[in-house]
């Protein structure tokens, strides 16, 4: 197996991902040059074609439209401010797709080419069909409102593509509700769940097979070229973080230690510890965030004991298990259970 080297400087998105920043702010009376002080960012870069922002640098965004609106909820409107031209050949060729399942499959293959940060991963469980985000690249503290804008600007474009379906089913997300959610609950008119192994967008797998309204599968095909030729030039960022993820879920209930992983993944301990520390993560956090996001799917969605949720996870007895829950939420396994 061949593990590509990459600086974390090199995951980036498309810089036409700044234009619904600029748009969002503009709206609070902040000028571009305001949003962008500090930040190393180039002014007008997102008008130049095939220019891309790096993971650091976009970061740096973020941060500072945040901290200029003390708004942490901006992703939602971010994606609610994402045009289809943001997206590129890749949002032209989804639009004019045939059904929604084909729109999710061009997604899914190319949206490498407009942000090596995450990778899509679509497949149906049950059901239900899924829209996966898997992080190539920590996310961090901003995962928030990364993941939000993206979830967000995916409902904005279903609205378009279906105009009379409510997409999505149910979202999920890998992290803990942060403290505005309360306040946006009631405008999202489906379930949420939060503290899951993965941010995820569900729907009904029925809805794979309906016509979308822009249909065209002749404008579909000429994007689909156009992506195909941006993709040969866009260098593929190491897909570690799913490596590691999937490594460790194929084995629930033995947890594999580091050493294990490292060796299937033909490499030292040392040198899965570096890299992964180079992605700002570990491997321990990897596997505690998967098992918090297991439990907490375990004990909202399913009616297994205390017991049994803690032998799938690994833990040799329920009061170990309680004790890793209380330290990740704050609650312990039968409280968060209510």
């Amino acid at each position: 197996m061949t593990i590509l080297k990459m600086n974390p400087e090199e995951y980036a998105v498309s810089a036409e991902y700044l234009i619904p920043f600029m748009e969002v702010m503009k709206k609070r009376g902040f000028s571009e040059e305001q949003l962008l002080d500090g930040t190393g960012v180039r002014q007008g870069c997102w008008r130049e074609a095939k220019s891309r922002v790096s993971a650091t640098l976009l970061r740096r965004v973020a941060r500072r439209a945040v901290m200029l609106t003390n708004e942490p909820w901006l992703g939602w409107e971010l994606g609610a401010a994402t045009p289809l031209s943001s997206h590129g050949f890749l949002g032209y060729a989804a639009m004019s797709s045939e059904t929604l399942g084909d729109a999710i499959e061009l997604a899914v293959k190319f949206f490498r080419i407009r942000s090596t940060l995450i990778q899509l991963e679509s497949f149906v469980e049950g059901d239900w069909a899924v829209l996966q985000v898997n992080e190539m690249l920590s996310l961090g503290d901003l995962a928030p409102l990364l993941t939000e804008s993206l979830f967000s600007s995916f409902h904005f474009m279903g609205m378009q593509m279906l105009p009379e379906v409510e997409l999505f089913g149910e979202l999920r997300f890998s992290y803990p509700e942060p403290d505005y959610f309360q306040r946006l609950r009631p405008l999202i008119p489906v379930p949420v769940y939060f503290d899951c192994a993965y941010s995820q967008m569900r729907f009904p797998a029925e809805r794979l097979q309906y016509r979308l309204r822009f249909a065209d599968p002749r404008l579909s095909r000429l994007a689909e070229v156009q992506c195909e030729q941006e993709l040969a030039h866009i260098k593929a960022p190491p897909p570690l973080l799913g490596q590691v993820r999937r490594i460790i879920l194929a084995r629930s209930g033995r947890f594999p230690g580091v050493e294990e992983v490292a060796s299937e993944l033909h490499m030292s301990s040392r040198t899965l510890k570096r890299k992964l520390q180079q992605l700002g993560t570990s491997y321990q956090k990897l596997l505690d965030d998967l098992r918090k996001g297991l439990a907490v799917e375990y004990l909202s969605q399913s009616r297994r004991s205390v017991d049994d949720i803690a032998a799938a996870l690994g833990y040799s007895d329920a009061s170990n298990f309680a004790r890793a829950f209380r330290r990740w939420t704050g609650k312990s396994p039968s409280d968060y259970r209510g």
